[in-house]
């Protein structure tokens, strides 16, 4: 992804020589971006997901298929429709 912000910290002495240490002759931003992506990005990502499961679970259940070759086309169908990028991917697996 294109880097298009810019972000100014001003650190005290201890930190940056933990900055320096940390970098092992990497450049400095890469080190930071490092971090934001360990403390900043991964659980927001982690917490997304956690929510999207907690959304499943509140889902009524549904009776499964009684035909499963037209469950099947009819699923495809509406993956279809719906402009689902992955279309066919479940084919591919079986």
């Amino acid at each position: 992804m294109a880097k298009t912000r810019k972000v100014q910290v001003t650190l005290d002495e201890t930190q940056y020589e933990s900055l320096l240490r940390a970098s092992r002759g990497r450049k400095l931003a890469a080190v930071v971006r490092e971090a934001v992506a360990k403390y900043c990005v991964e659980p927001d990502t982690q917490h997304r997901r956690l929510e999207a499961i907690d959304k499943l679970y509140l889902l009524d259940p549904v009776p499964a298929p009684k035909n499963w070759a037209e469950w099947k086309r009819e699923y495809g169908r509406l993956k279809t429709r719906f402009g689902a990028a992955d279309a066919g991917a479940d084919d591919e697996r079986r």
